[in-house]
């Protein structure tokens, strides 16, 4: 089993996918990129639907150095759904493109989910929880893309550790950058001038 850690994930993350694979007796490989996402967003910004290189800098490449090394036939079973991903059209076996020096298959078993379906079969086969689905976060990457400030709300309020680094990204940017976006950019830092409901008792 091989999970990528984007180095922008939510605390539970990591501790949560290595006591799954070792409840289920799975090897784990946990893969990073070579440079983190906050090394990377302070010279290009932070991403978003338009500027999305957060994607294949921060997962892909780390999973295609990783499959490299594999021998032929390579093959891989991937758990994304359809709704997470816009670059996908069929849950069919699709091969790699050849110019990232790849030549593997790889299947998505899930394309045709919905989280419904997901929160279904973990309910009727008694799996662990996800932290972030009981938090109500729709992922587990921090990387802002695809954020609702419902969203960022949340990160705030949970793990503000993690969203003061946002804070002081924004405040190494070169431009005017927001480390977030929900039809329009949404400042961290004004984020964390609002009041939250303990501050209020």
């Amino acid at each position: 089993m091989v999970f990528v850690d984007t180095t922008v994930m939510i605390p539970t993350t990591i501790p949560f996918v290595s006591e799954v694979a070792k409840q289920f007796g799975w090897n784990l490989r946990i893969l990073r990129p070579k440079t983190t996402f906050w090394e990377q967003a302070e010279r290009k910004g932070m991403p978003h639907i338009r500027r999305r290189w957060c994607c294949y800098g921060l997962k892909l490449q780390p999973i295609f150095d990783f499959v490299r090394q594999l021998p032929p036939q390579r093959g891989e079973v991937i758990g994304i759904r359809g709704d997470e991903v816009d670059r996908l059209s069929s849950p069919q076996q699709v091969k790699y493109d050849k110019r990232r020096g790849i030549n593997a298959w790889f299947y998505l078993p899930l394309f045709d989910w919905t989280k419904k379906h997901v929160l279904r079969y973990i309910k009727e086969h008694h799996l662990p929880m996800p932290p972030h689905y009981r938090l109500g976060l729709k992922e587990t990457c921090m990387c802002g893309t695809f954020s609702s400030k419902r969203q960022i709300e949340i990160l705030r309020g949970q793990f503000p550790n993690l969203f003061q680094k946002f804070v002081e990204l924004e405040g190494k940017f070169r431009w005017d950058w927001a480390c977030f976006y929900d039809r329009k950019p949404l400042y961290a830092k004004e984020l964390a001038k609002q009041k939250t409901l303990e501050r209020w008792f």
